[in-house]
């Protein structure tokens, strides 16, 4: 087996067994203000006098975040280009949607590993192959 035949079979798998979408499936907030998704792939930027930048790849300022944890949301809610991103008002829900969503993808990363380990003993390439399978997936890990 090679290890693009080995991406595309993981790849498959984890498909086949369903990979959560975030945010949808790790919180359902009561009371959330919505905001308009830009319709390209975001960013977390730089923090800047208390707040967080959330940027476009071409570096445009898309949000002003109040903490880390809702850069990573709004990142992680854009990735599947929604019209609009729900935002909790509650900045628990937030942390915690946030915390348990790169639980579900560090796990992901673990099976990814173990089974290139079990796959190719003697390989080298497991970051590699992790970043392939997330991009094939649409995932990202910040």
């Amino acid at each position: 087996m090679t290890e693009k035949e080995f991406i595309s079979g993981l790849t498959s798998g984890l498909n086949q067994k369903g990979i959560k979408v975030f945010p949808v499936e790790f919180i359902n907030p009561k009371n959330a203000k919505q905001i308009k998704a830009p319709g390209k792939t975001l960013i977390p930027g730089e923090q800047f006098f208390g707040s967080y930048e959330v940027i476009t790849t071409d570096g445009t300022l898309f949000y002003q975040a109040n903490s880390h944890y809702e850069a990573k949301y709004i990142v992680y809610a854009n990735l599947n280009n929604p019209q609009f991103i729900n935002i909790p008002d509650n900045e628990a829900d937030i942390k915690s949607a946030v915390t348990k969503y790169e639980s579900c993808l560090d796990s992901i990363i673990k099976i990814i590993e173990t089974e290139y380990r079990k796959t190719f003993p003697e390989g080298k390439n497991s970051t590699q192959i992790v970043n392939n399978v997330f991009r094939l997936l649409n995932l990202v890990r910040y």
